[in-house]
């Protein structure tokens, strides 16, 4: 006989995902954003189309042409190239035309462009540099979320059980056991986000770096870092998904051991994204004491949800030892404690 398998609550895990996407956002990105607000104030408009194209974003001067950050040129701006000379080379994408050939004016707005993006990133980089040493995640507080979590748990195990007729030797999983996935969740969260966080600032240095040499627009600039902060926000929620799947994992093994539960049926998501060693997993029966491979590569044994972007889940089973073990736990507790 199999229960119902059980899954967490997927509102704390995006919880947990924004607290740590806020976290980022003050340690690393708000100050970026900061520095980008008053470059773009620097700038004020005029008549001038090439001009304003130049400052905006919208074209750059490099290798002796004007090209486009979108790769296309509207109407008003190609008019204005070939207005003062440029011709459009379809090979090169771009408006040819040697610098000694443009007017004051245009060659004004390009170096003013340069020098706004290099004090810009200097200024960046620089800030970076110093949040570099500084990454420290004791402001992220998330341990009511994973209480939250084992609590939603707690009560699933309890409904399952009811369904079943079975009577739960303990309704509540121990507070050391608790405790510890806790602190493990915390742990291993400081652990990836510090990793993350400084892989991340050390891209963001060396890319910033080859944009001053490439002659990219402070707009450039500027949406480059809304990617890079997209892709955090991205990296919040998997590291949620990840270390909620670990605990999960965690709690129910406990949970299922304490009520003399001992094995499971492994259970993919049954569609194409599913890995080729899960693949094979699925329908088969593990016990807790002795996890499958989950990972060839690195030989890594584990249970369902102990591995990056796990979807397998597990179904307990009651298999014919399951009253004895029971008897035996009941005995070592003394007495059945009901809900």
């Amino acid at each position: 006989m199999f229960l119902t398998p059980i899954d967490y609550n997927k509102q704390i895990e995006n919880k947990i995902a924004s607290r740590i996407s806020e976290w980022i956002y003050d340690n690393i990105f708000a100050g970026i954003f900061d520095i980008l607000k008053i470059s773009n104030r620097v700038y004020n408009a005029n008549t001038d189309i090439i001009q304003n194209a130049i400052i905006q974003g919208k074209i750059y001067y490099q290798n002796g042409a004007f090209y486009s950050y979108t790769k296309r040129f509207n109407n008003e701006i190609s008019r204005e190239l070939e207005n003062i000379g440029a011709k459009y080379s379809k090979y090169r994408k771009a408006y040819v035309i040697s610098e000694n050939k443009l007017p004051t004016n245009i060659l004004w707005a390009i170096e003013t462009e340069k020098t706004r993006t290099a004090t810009t990133v200097r200024a960046i980089v620089e800030f970076l540099t110093m949040r570099l040493g500084a990454i420290n995640t004791d402001s992220l507080i998330i341990d009511e979320f994973v209480n939250q979590l084992m609590l939603n748990l707690q009560k699933q195990v309890y409904k399952n059980a009811q369904a079943k007729r079975i009577e739960l030797i303990s309704p509540k999983l121990d507070d050391f056991t608790k405790n510890e996935i806790t602190q493990n969740y915390i742990n291993n969260l400081d652990f990836w986000i510090k990793n993350f966080t400084e892989t991340e600032i050390s891209k963001m240095r060396k890319d910033l770096s080859t944009m001053i040499l490439d002659g990219k627009s402070t707009k450039f600039v500027s949406e480059y870092i809304q990617k890079r902060y997209d892709i955090s926000k991205r990296k919040a929620l998997f590291l949620a998904r990840n270390e909620s799947a670990i605990a999960t994992t965690s709690y129910l093994i406990a949970k299922y051991q304490a009520e003399g539960i001992n094995s499971y049926k492994w259970s993919t998501s049954h569609d194409e994204r599913v890995r080729e060693l899960h693949r094979e997993l699925d329908g088969q029966i593990f016990t807790f004491d002795n996890p499958p491979i989950i990972d060839k590569r690195t030989q890594q044994r584990g249970h369902c949800g102990q591995t990056f972007n796990y979807r397998c889940i597990m179904i307990p089973q009651i298999d014919k030892d399951f009253l004895q073990r029971r008897r035996e736990l009941y005995e070592k507790n003394h007495r059945l404690v009901k809900l």
